[in-house]
């Protein structure tokens, strides 16, 4: 099938993800798990409308522009919250994306919610918890559960700014 990608003609097979094609930045999305476009850093504009590219199949004629001001903005965006509630300290390709976004997270001051504050959980030898670091991804969740092991050891509590995976009922 025959779509274009930022004006350019491009074939792909049916059922191709439009990641595949566009590569935009995206944080949440693994070929081996389930979660799709929650982080939104990888929409793309289809035909008018913003669409997760790793979540969005190609079609015949569509037209995808993977780099306007309007998705500049947003994950500019994205980043700067991101960078503004999580220790990115430990995420050099993260802070890569910011500068390259001109991301200024101190232009929306201070937040109230954040989860820089979380202490570390120290309750395993062979693990550390440090929610201050974590993106939210949601990866690990879904690689505990159906996406690789079936153990469904972590499980996602909490809504919005403080989301954050956790043992199933915080048990240690």
């Amino acid at each position: 099938m025959r779509l274009k990608v930022n004006g350019q003609e491009v074939e792909v097979q049916e059922g191709t993800l439009l990641l595949e094609i566009t590569d935009p930045p995206h944080l949440c999305y693994h070929p081996h798990t389930e979660t799709r476009g929650l982080c939104r850093l990888c929409l793309v504009e289809v035909d008018g409308r913003l669409l997760p590219a790793c979540a969005t199949q190609a079609q015949e004629g569509m037209e995808v522009r993977t780099d306007t001001e309007d998705l500049r903005i947003l994950r500019r965006t994205l980043l700067e919250w991101l960078a503004l509630t999580t220790d990115l300290s430990q995420a050099p390709s993260l802070l890569e994306l910011l500068k390259v976004h001109q991301g200024q997270p101190q232009r929306w001051g201070s937040v109230s919610l954040s989860r820089r504050e979380r202490e570390p959980i120290r309750d395993n030898p062979f693990f550390l918890r440090d929610y201050a670091k974590c993106v939210n991804c949601r990866r690990c969740v879904d690689a505990c559960g159906d996406g690789i092991m079936g153990v469904y050891a972590l499980t996602l509590e909490g809504r919005g700014l403080m989301a954050h995976p956790t043992t199933p009922l915080d048990l240690r």
